[in-house]
């Protein structure tokens, strides 16, 4: 699967870009509402973790790509854990658009419109 093959950098680099591109997002987290700057949070043993569950969540989702129904089951827990943690659903599309922007220079001609489409 194409995200297990990422560098770890690019793991860490979409909870970074996330929060750098979309501050607000960090109060919406229990675990970085007290962290104070950037620097702090870019050094977070939380973040890197939460990031490397974003990204496998990523990877199960493309695994199950031709299986509804494991596919509806894994985002039902999903979409139930977050609506506990009260996130927005807009903030979906800033993590959508985010790992777009770690993904696509690192495949970069394997990286197509089509791709960019599916995933936003």
């Amino acid at each position: 699967m194409f995200v297990r093959h990422l560098p770890m950098a690019a793991h860490c680099c979409l909870g970074n870009r996330l929060f750098e591109a979309h501050s607000e997002i960090k109060d919406a987290f229990f675990l970085f509402r007290d962290v104070k700057n950037m620097d702090e949070l870019r050094a977070s043993r939380d973040l890197k973790t939460h990031s490397l569950r974003v990204m496998s969540f990523i990877e199960k989702t493309v695994a199950r790509l031709d299986q509804p129904e494991r596919l509806d089951t894994l985002s039902e827990e999903l979409g139930k854990s977050h609506f506990h943690y009260n996130a927005p659903p807009k903030y979906y599309a800033f993590v959508a658009q985010e790992f777009i922007g770690v993904v696509k220079p690192i495949l970069k001609e394997q990286w197509t419109a089509e791709m960019e489409e599916a995933w936003m």
